[in-house]
């Protein structure tokens, strides 16, 4: 899975020189938390709704303002002034694994993914939060395993197989470690309830259902 697969295309954005007013305008309209600003076809920088409310009090947009006075000042600032500069980019061919990682390490909710230096998408955590549903099944009936196997080669080829000689299908896969020598796995599994599922694979050794369901 790649970022492309992923990404909005076609990406909405803003002008340097358009106001914070228009900014928030357009934000709510088109329900979007992300804007990235372009001037001329360029990139320049990116505002979030975190970022202008982020910027709002050091412009003077604080508590104690009148609606009027509010009103005036937002209409009167720039995206220029309060942009985020040098925002973090991607590539289309970038695998999502990797775009959720550069996310999570810099605490940002969004790529801007260029091609050429220009803005041809955005990818944001929701993006990251539907792809990880997909990869879990979790829209998919069926049956959820959870196990704790050895982490050495051919122990998930053994978990596969022995539920693949029972009839059923595994249609979503999942992995993360859990100790040292130990690796967690969960699987969605069709074809079978659970009683089935259980059965085929409790007698594997080294293997410790940890949660089953469905």
């Amino acid at each position: 899975m790649l970022v492309q697969d992923l990404m909005t295309p076609n990406v909405i954005s803003i002008g340097p020189d358009q106001s914070v007013a228009e900014a928030g305008e357009l934000m709510t309209s088109r329900r979007i938390r992300h804007l990235p600003v372009v001037e001329d076809g360029r990139l320049l920088g990116l505002v979030t709704r975190t970022s202008l409310a982020a910027a709002l009090p050091g412009l003077g947009l604080g508590p104690g303002l009148t609606r009027f006075e509010h009103n005036y000042l937002t209409a009167n600032t720039s995206v220029r002034e309060v942009m985020i500069r040098d925002p973090a980019l991607g590539t289309g061919d970038m695998p999502a694994e990797e775009a959720a990682r550069v996310m999570n390490v810099n605490r940002i909710s969004s790529l801007i993914i260029v091609q050429d230096g220009d803005a041809v998408g955005i990818i944001t955590d929701t993006d990251i939060f539907e792809a990880m549903l997909e990869l879990l099944g979790a829209r998919q009936p069926g049956v959820r395993l959870a196990l704790h196997i050895p982490d050495r080669p051919g122990e998930l080829a053994k978990v596969s197989g022995a539920i693949g000689a029972a009839g059923g299908n595994i249609t979503a896969l999942g992995g993360w470690p859990v100790r040292e020598g130990t690796w967690g796995t969960v699987l969605k599994v069709q074809n079978l309830g659970a009683d089935a599922v259980l059965s085929a694979v409790s007698g594997l050794p080294g293997v410790v259902v940890a949660d089953i369901r469905g």
